[in-house]
């Protein structure tokens, strides 16, 4: 292993091999650690993938057989303790070969393909891995220091993007402990065969669909959400909770992953499918307080090391988030490398530029709904199982006395005095405006 090196980069995922990968493209001299067998071995993501910024730069990339299918329908679903309130959207006219750039994927897979194109671009990689420490001096970081022979790599800069729980960037001084708002991603993939994916969920070819389960009897009435991806031949199952929550809960993560599994509405789904692999993650959910500084003398951080998420249920977004910081790092640090000076003045303009981007606009505006769902616990605790008794009482079909039928009036009056009685008009008007305010800002 050589001994010195343009830019070492701690971490091989989506983020780190994009920026890889434009780096050595640049000239510099690359080496890129990955602490697992392989790039991916280590990672989760629930498994959506968006791909506007990878498409940029690799446009075949829906022929190299990196992602699984290309996502037809979004549903969104709250669960009481036996049924189902849902909103679905089918897109069926999204022109290929990008399809409204959504894609289930499986790290294992996408993420070695990203790093062999790091890796065919020049950039050296390094499995098997650990590096625990930036090495400073003189006030600024200089290299790393890896687990292996000769574990000292020096570099004019470092990238950090080593995930959540980065120790990169922490041993830099750039940012303190974890909070619990950080959220505990915990995901099972089973397999089924592909026809019967397809058959159960109305797929055709290489169709899929993303299903959200926002708390309620997904998630024990926590703030959280689980969720369910369709791979090709597999299925990802899982959910997300701060970790605040789940301590609240005093439950162990695999005990309530399987209580979701077995839910009434989900079991359904996952009939006949033989478990094939666990894995649990931390997942940066972190208010902008918390968030590492971005830059540093000789370092930058990148992707779930900067706590660059968007974790609202909504759109579940990281990866394409991680891509496109390590896309500015990238540009940033050739730019600093043809002045030949690696301060953190030199290299602020990744930060600024990551400020200006849909990465930090949409991290921010949907902060606003993480935190006003924290005030507002009812939206995950409440709600779900209320919604869902309001539809059964509306949708209900009962015999009346002489054996005719409950006229809709009398349905519609029971679910007015349910309101009234569990809810709250007002109680349910002022969450609903505090809801709505929040969005449209």
């Amino acid at each position: 292993m050589a001994e010195r090196f343009d830019v070492a980069i701690v971490g091989a995922g989506p983020g780190a091999s994009i920026a890889a990968y434009l780096l050595a493209k640049g000239g510099l001299e690359v080496i890129m650690f990955e602490r697992g067998d392989y790039p991916g071995s280590k990672a989760m993501f629930g498994g959506v993938l968006y791909t506007t910024v990878l498409s940029k730069y690799f446009p075949d990339f829906p022929g190299a057989s990196c992602v699984e299918r290309h996502v037809i329908e979004k549903r969104f679903s709250m669960l009481s303790e036996s049924n189902e309130l849902a909103l679905s959207f089918k897109f069926l006219d999204f022109e290929p070969p990008y399809y409204n750039h959504s894609f289930t994927a499986l790290r294992a897979i996408f993420d070695r393909y990203l790093a062999r194109k790091a890796e065919e671009a020049g950039a050296v990689l390094v499995t098997q891995t650990v590096v625990d420490e930036a090495i400073a001096s003189a006030g600024r970081v200089v290299g790393v220091r890896a687990r292996r022979e000769g574990g000292e790599v020096f570099a004019n800069v470092v990238i950090a993007a080593d995930g959540a729980n980065s120790l990169i960037a922490q041993s830099a001084g750039l940012r303190g402990e974890l909070p619990l708002s950080v959220i505990l991603g915990v995901k099972e993939v089973v397999s089924l065969p592909r026809e019967v994916i397809e058959d159960r969920f109305s797929l055709e070819g290489d169709e899929g669909a993303a299903y959200e389960y926002l708390g309620g009897g997904a998630v024990r009435g926590a703030m959280g959400a689980g969720f369910l991806y369709t791979n090709r031949d597999t299925i990802s199952v899982g959910y997300g909770i701060p970790l605040g929550a789940l301590k609240t809960l005093g439950v162990q993560p695999d005990e309530l992953l399987n209580e979701f599994k077995m839910h009434p509405v989900v079991r359904r789904l996952l009939r006949g499918t033989t478990p094939e692999e666990y894995s649990a993650h931390l997942i940066p959910e972190m208010t902008p307080h918390d968030l590492p500084h971005f830059v540093g003398d000789g370092i930058v951080v990148i992707g779930g090391a900067a706590g660059l998420v968007n974790a609202n249920p909504l759109f579940h977004e990281g990866t394409n988030m991680a891509m496109a910081s390590g896309v500015m790092a990238a540009e940033t640090i050739l730019q600093a490398h043809k002045a030949g000076d690696y301060s953190a003045k030199a290299l602020e303009p990744y930060a600024s530029r990551l400020r200006e981007s849909f990465v930090w606009q949409d991290y921010d505006r949907y902060q606003g709904l993480t935190r006003m769902a924290e005030t507002h616990p009812q939206f995950f605790s409440k709600y779900p199982y209320e919604f869902t008794k309001l539809a059964r009482k509306l949708f209900s079909v009962a015999p009346t006395d002489d054996g005719m039928q409950v006229p809709k009036r009398t349905l519609e009056l029971a679910v007015a005095d349910h309101v009234l009685a569990e809810l709250g008009l007002m109680s349910l008007g002022l969450d609903l405006l505090a809801a709505g305010k929040t969005a449209l800002l």
